[in-house]
């Protein structure tokens, strides 16, 4: 299992209640793939905000299908949950306004430099 997603799901655990949440209540299951194959399941339950993780097994208002390698990307806040999801390379099964509010909880992209624009930079040769 890889080590982003796994300190995602502890730091979460270790919450205990989740203020971004707390107008939410449902369980979103996550089944990470690897090989093809179900490798790892996390269980999260919600109680307007009050967030219990697992990895029991059981019935979720809301699946998510990824591969392991794309779900860390995910926890770091590299890949944007949605967008992977639009381009197919995840899952959703059941209610996806429950993943729509979990993404709150991913961590944004590392921001970028700013870039110069063309012309300030052709200012500055001179």
């Amino acid at each position: 299992m890889g080590a982003a997603t796994t300190d995602f799901f502890e730091e979460l655990s270790s919450r205990g209640h989740e203020p971004l949440l707390e107008t939410t209540s449902g369980t979103i299951r996550v089944d990470l793939m690897k090989n093809g194959r179900q490798h790892e399941r996390w269980l999260l339950s919600i109680d307007k905000g009050d967030v219990d993780v697992s990895h029991k097994r059981g019935a979720a208002d809301c699946t998510v299908r990824a591969p392991e390698e794309l779900f860390d990307g995910i926890a770091t806040g590299k890949v944007n949950a949605l967008a992977a999801l639009l381009r197919g390379e995840m899952f959703v099964d059941g209610d996806s306004r429950l993943l729509v509010r979990f993404q709150r909880l991913f961590p944004t992209p590392p921001r970028k430099p700013a870039r110069r624009s063309t012309k300030a930079a052709r200012g500055r040769k001179r």
